[in-house]
């Protein structure tokens, strides 16, 4: 997720609130660069309650205009989305939903300096900040600790009036892709200083019982309040507590990129094995159609391609294929597509974003343990992987350990067992709440 682009969004005038609630949806996302963006359209369609032909329609707009690039096109098979990245330097162009003349959120006459992904702080023109007392910090990535039994859970911001607003931005966005109702066209600065008037126990309190509220209302049909009045008029206060149980029994945790819980879900998704993937019949046609159209702009970028699928370029220009071109090429497409689940836990692990799950999947955490970069049991996982045909680790970067159930290669399957007995047990315990 990106913060920095989000808070950009927000800012510009895009025309419509469908095209502003899909953009930031959009962020949401995206590394900080504004790349990795595949959603399929039914889930935005959901989280933005917009239909899916008007999803459809705003997409093709942003491509249209530039806001979004198309970097692989999906529906080759079913639920294949299509993959986006921002341009960032269109971002940088749109303009401004407010005039300068509104000064700050609209509200005070100070100037205020925008968000980007080169600036870490926004609304700092000033040494106080755009509301003389806060500042948007854009907090770095959070690796894993490298104690044993390490919670994603224990990462909650201290009470800081520094990251007021980030926290501010959390309770309007939700931590389960699940913005508040009505938020995009709220003024957020209000709602912050309706947050900073209550007491820290309050903050915590309407930070907790967020979700539950918004899910009574649900229940009983009726429309949520906006989130500034939800603070001032301290809403939280009237959620009951078996309510706020209840939600939580089914609320969504963050999950800390090679993390213990991440690499719990991630394992157990390798052990249910890939989905069905197969290798079209004109794949040597496919390939010799792409070698030319890349040596047509690059020689040596289009031989290289050939180099690594192993083909051989012939004296009199033709391909040379190795004999087991189609199970090599069968089990790429596996290792690529074929663990749908783990290839996005990879590809938010890329941007160090975090994902999301499951309450119960916390109890995933004690069943695994953190194995230092490059050592021993690190590459037998490595050639176990390799063996097994499961796509290996992204690169952790300066990260000196990475989880990965206890025991090594050898006790995957007591890992199996104790991980589903312990699902079990929490989807138990939780519908008995």
């Amino acid at each position: 997720m990106s913060i920095a682009i989000m808070s950009q969004l927000f800012k510009a005038h895009l025309g419509s609130t469908g095209r502003k609630m899909l953009a930031v949806r959009l962020a949401d996302f995206a590394d900080d660069d504004g790349k990795g963006i595949w959603p399929t359209v039914g889930l935005l369609a959901q989280q933005t309650e917009l239909s899916e032909r008007t999803v459809q329609r705003i997409l093709s707009d942003f491509v249209s205009e530039g806001l979004l690039i198309v970097v692989r096109k999906g529906g080759s098979k079913p639920g294949e989305a299509t993959r986006y990245d921002f341009n960032m330097a269109a971002i940088a162009k749109l303009r401004s939903s407010k005039s300068v003349a509104d000064g700050c959120h609209g509200v005070t006459h100070d100037t205020v300096s925008p968000v980007t992904p080169t600036t870490e702080r926004g609304d700092t023109d000033d040494a106080d900040g755009c509301h003389r007392d806060t500042q948007t910090v854009i907090e770095p990535p959070i690796e894993p600790s490298e104690r044993e039994g390490a919670r994603e859970g224990d990462l909650k911001d201290q009470d800081d009036p520094a990251k007021f607003a980030q926290r501010v931005k959390a309770l309007e966005m939700g931590r389960a892709n699940n913005p508040w109702p009505g938020a995009i066209a709220s003024s957020t600065a209000w709602a912050l200083q309706q947050f900073e008037k209550l007491t820290p126990e309050e903050r915590r309190m309407a930070e907790e019982r967020r979700d539950a509220y918004l899910a009574e209302c649900k229940a009983q049909k009726v429309k949520n309040v906006a989130l500034g009045v939800y603070l001032r008029d301290k809403k939280f206060l009237d959620v009951v507590p078996s309510a706020v149980k209840a939600q939580a029994a089914t609320a969504a945790i963050g999950v800390a990129p090679f993390g213990p819980v991440w690499a719990g879900i991630r394992a157990l998704a390798l052990i249910d094995g890939p989905e069905p993937v197969e290798v079209p019949l004109d794949v040597r046609e496919r390939i010799g159609q792409s070698f030319e159209t890349l040596r047509r702009v690059n020689e040596a970028r289009a031989v290289d391609y050939l180099h690594r699928k192993g083909i051989q370029l012939g004296a009199d220009g033709r391909l040379i294929f190795p004999h087991d071109f189609d199970q090599a090429e069968h089990r790429r497409r596996v290792m690529e597509t074929g663990f749908p689940r783990v290839n996005d836990l990879h590809s938010r692990a890329k941007g160090r974003e975090r994902s999301t799950a499951e309450a119960r999947f916390d109890a995933l955490a004690p069943l695994c343990e953190p194995v230092p970069v490059g050592s021993e049991l690190f590459e037998r996982w490595r050639a176990h992987h390799q063996e097994a045909g499961w796509p290996f680790l992204p690169d952790p970067g300066s990260m000196p350990v990475v989880y990965f159930p206890k025991g090594g290669p050898e006790g995957l399957h007591q890992f199996e067992i104790a991980a589903r007995a312990a699902l079990r047990q929490e989807r138990s315990d939780d519908h008995a709440a």
